[in-house]
């Protein structure tokens, strides 16, 4: 019966290894606990699509209304900039394709967020 329970809990280390594995290969430059919070949210109640805020640190020198816009045409909404033009904030129901696209930005940094709520469409 041990050997069986370690053989469980091994496989359990084993996926979850391949699962930080995937998040550094596909979205690396997305908080894995970001991640794992979508995925848990989602996965909790898939009929509503969780709501959070998210904090995207970019290069500086970058034109803040080009990258207002683009967050607008991609997303929908108008960031809150600070710090000099390199820290975006937006609140909006998120997808993974949505982190993706974020992540792979050239001028983007890091990707971090927090879960605000269920968004109601």
């Amino acid at each position: 019966m041990t050997s069986q329970a370690e053989n469980s809990t091994q496989d359990i280390q084993s996926k979850y290894d391949e699962f930080q594995k995937a998040c550094k290969t596909t979205l690396p430059k997305v908080d894995r606990r970001l991640i794992e919070e979508f995925l848990y949210r989602q996965q909790d109640d898939p009929n509503t699509k969780p709501k959070f805020s998210i904090e995207i640190t970019t290069k500086e020198g970058l034109d803040i209304q080009k990258i207002k816009e683009l967050v607008w045409n991609r997303i929908g909404e108008i960031p809150d900039i600070d710090n000099h033009g390199t820290y975006y904030r937006i609140e909006h129901a998120l997808t993974l394709q949505a982190l993706k696209q974020l992540s792979d930005y050239e001028f983007v940094l890091s990707v971090k967020g927090s879960y605000t709520g269920p968004y109601y469409f």
